[in-house]
């Protein structure tokens, strides 16, 4: 009798689209794309957390182990790096990034605005503040992009395609 290996690869979609007004049915195209491509996604808003005590600080430490938590139980992570309320992406995301490197998590990105950091700072409201502005020819923050050699898709579906090849090559 032959045996078949069914190899299952779980990934963790991070991003600022938890704050979509759709965000339940936006997570849900994005886990059925993911399954178009043989992995399977889970959307943070998959952790149906009871918030109901309205006690602010102990629902944010909920909401970070429930997510850390999924985060280890995947084998890698999908990063929408949107700039999110600003020139960068959420600094939530930008933790679940770092948080996934460090658990040498696969981790593939990707924006809808490829244009430089630099240029989006420079035409900003924080283009006289005092800080220098990064020079790197990149999206955003290099310690964001290093990990993934600086490679940043254009949409979610070239992340995921890219990401599915690592993982069946």
């Amino acid at each position: 009798m032959k045996r078949i290996r069914i190899l299952v690869y779980n990934v963790y979609l991070a991003g600022p689209d938890v704050f979509l007004d759709n965000a339940i049915e936006h997570g849900e195209k994005l886990k059925s794309m993911c399954l178009e491509h043989g992995l399977i996604g889970h959307f943070p808003l998959d952790n149906k957390l009871d918030l109901s005590t309205n006690e602010k600080h102990s629902d944010a430490s909920y909401i970070y182990n429930s997510n850390t938590k999924l985060i280890d139980m995947c084998d890698g992570l999908i990063a929408n790096i949107e700039p999110f309320r600003g020139v960068s992406a959420d600094p939530g995301t930008a933790f679940e990034i770092g948080y996934a490197v460090a658990k040498n998590k696969l981790v593939s990105l990707y924006t809808s605005d490829l244009s430089f950091y630099k240029h989006r700072v420079e035409n900003s409201f924080y283009k006289n503040d005092k800080w220098n502005i990064e020079d790197f020819d990149m999206v955003d923050n290099l310690m964001l992009l290093a990990p993934t050699n600086n490679v940043v898709y254009a949409s979610f579906e070239k992340a995921i395609i890219e990401l599915s090849k690592i993982f069946f090559k």
